[in-house]
């Protein structure tokens, strides 16, 4: 049994569309160019990519285009790169578009907002005020500030504790390289517990811990009480951490935004924005920093 297709038919008030095989024959008509076949091939060898040939850096609290500057494969001519990064298109069609971005991770670096995107504009529409220029594919990506932190898990028999008296060892902690004197840490002993140790002993013990060289914590717990006490040996855990102002430097800084299917007419321009507010932001030239463009209908 053959199934009937669907009207495919768009509100001709859209310019960019969801689907990859629907288009606005009334847009077109206005703009004077062909309609799109409402059951165009969905295969087209147009495409092309762009990356950039040095490590791009722009100051913070602005909108700024990426300069790409080198094509690294283009097929078909509905589309070319023009000088300052922007891609002019020659060709009526419904285009998808991806940029990807690959943010030096270094500290201090990816501790506030950033944000990429592309914008179309128009032919008729001048290069300035950007607002107007229509956003068809964005993302922005939170801060990441958190400390480095270093771990330890073992156990420990502490001696008896006299009254007045403090006990402590002193362990180390990993990864190396994490903290050293100045930063924090703390730590636990499952038997200083009050379902182990009458409640009020529980409560009085001060389990303590501090970085007392690079990567090696001492803990200590001290007995405040008037009579000695016992902790039974159980596991101990310490946690670790830096103590900077600010940190940053994600395990992997690398972002990607897809455009949905979108009408493009000759004359249209296609660019990357970004935006950044930490002074020294790099967006690096990697294989995954790229702007890439594929015709499909």
């Amino acid at each position: 049994m053959t199934q009937r297709r669907p009207d495919l038919r768009v509100d001709t008030s859209r310019r960019r569309l969801l689907g990859g095989g629907a288009a606005s024959c009334a847009l077109g008509a206005l703009a004077g160019v062909a309609p799109l076949s409402a059951f165009a091939q969905t295969r087209f060898d147009s495409r092309g990519r762009y990356k950039l040939l040095a490590d791009f850096q722009c100051p913070p609290e602005g909108d700024y285009l990426v300069p790409w500057d080198d094509v690294q494969f283009q097929t078909g001519s509905d589309f070319s790169l023009q000088p300052g990064g922007k891609v002019l298109f020659h060709t009526h069609g419904l285009y998808e578009l991806v940029v990807s971005a690959d943010w030096q991770m270094k500290t201090g670096f990816d501790i506030d907002m950033r944000q990429v995107g592309l914008r179309l504009q128009r032919a008729d529409q001048p290069d300035e005020p950007l607002p107007p220029h229509e956003r068809i594919g964005f993302f922005n990506t939170p801060a990441s500030d958190p400390p480095r932190m270093a771990r330890y898990q073992g156990n420990w028999a502490p001696p008896a504790i006299a009254p007045g008296g403090t006990v402590s060892t002193e362990i180390k902690v990993e990864p190396a390289g994490t903290v050293r004197v100045g930063d924090m840490a703390m730590a636990s002993h499952i038997k200083v517990a009050p379902d182990v140790l009458p409640p009020e002993v529980a409560k009085s013990l001060i389990v303590h811990a501090k970085v007392i060289a690079d990567d090696t914590v001492s803990v200590s717990i001290h007995n405040p009480l008037t009579t000695g006490v016992q902790v039974s040996p159980g596991l101990m855990k310490v946690v670790a951490m830096s103590a900077t102002a600010v940190r940053g430097n994600s395990g992997d800084a690398w972002q990607i935004s897809h455009s949905a299917s979108t009408e493009i007419f000759p004359g249209d321009r296609v660019y990357t924005m970004i935006r950044h507010k930490v002074p020294g932001t790099v967006l690096q030239t990697t294989r995954s920093t790229f702007l890439q463009i594929d015709r499909v209908a």
